[in-house]
């Protein structure tokens, strides 16, 4: 993420997104300079996601106290400690960089118009790389969300159901970034592959999430 002239974007040098106050990020995501916001947003997002739903993989209790369980939870905890890493890498992405330098590029002939050509659709494909990342790694998320959801304590069902929900809100703010940036793809085997990938991963959360709040749901007395 870039710095405007009066600092109120996101800083990268000398600190890095991840560096910054919870009050920084939050002008610099409002910031009309921040070309990226929605998709920092969409990354935090899910990172509060994995990080609260580690919180619960980790407690002492399980829902039946068995090995097995408890296994279960310590493999989604690592997975979410994982992606809960990931994400906040995402922000530290300079795609917004690349693509102002390629639009700028000299265009005065033919070979000079065919080189920003090619060097924008690169940039592009960079830009639209970051929110298809942070899609699969919110999927990512509620797949093992599901997983905590009927291994963990139901003591802890509040608390999950607020943790999917950031996640399932960091996916989707992620596929609306991204589906707005395809028209301007030339490339149609790209597109498709993305457009492919988005239906995929979409499926996937569904599924997931159905499956998480079928394990949360409070058996009749």
């Amino acid at each position: 993420m870039t710095v405007n002239a009066a600092g109120r974007g996101m800083p990268t040098n000398p600190r890095g997104p991840s560096d910054i106050s919870l009050q920084e990020f939050i002008e610099a995501v409002g910031s009309a300079e921040e070309p990226h916001g929605a998709v920092a947003a969409a990354a935090v997002a899910g990172s509060l996601g994995s990080s609260l739903l580690l919180t619960v993989a980790v407690l002492p209790q399980t829902r039946s106290d068995s090995i097995d369980h408890r296994t279960k939870l310590i493999e989604a905890a690592a997975v979410l400690s994982s992606v809960r890493l990931q994400l906040i890498e995402t922000l530290e992405t300079e795609t917004a960089v690349k693509l102002f330098a390629a639009r700028n590029m000299p265009q005065a002939s033919d070979a000079q118009r065919s080189r920003r050509r090619d060097a924008i659709q690169l940039a592009l494909r960079a830009s639209a790389e970051v929110p298809l990342e942070v899609m699969r790694l919110c999927a990512r998320g509620l797949k093992t969300a599901a997983s905590v959801a009927a291994h963990s304590a139901r003591a802890a069902s509040a608390d999950t159901h607020l943790e999917m929900s950031l996640l399932q809100a960091g996916f989707e703010g992620a596929r609306s970034n991204l589906e707005g940036k395809l028209s301007s793809f030339i490339d149609a085997t790209y597109v498709t592959s993305v457009v492919d990938e988005i239906a995929r991963l979409s499926e996937e959360t569904t599924a997931a999430a159905r499956a998480a709040a079928s394990s949360l749901e409070v058996p009749p007395a």
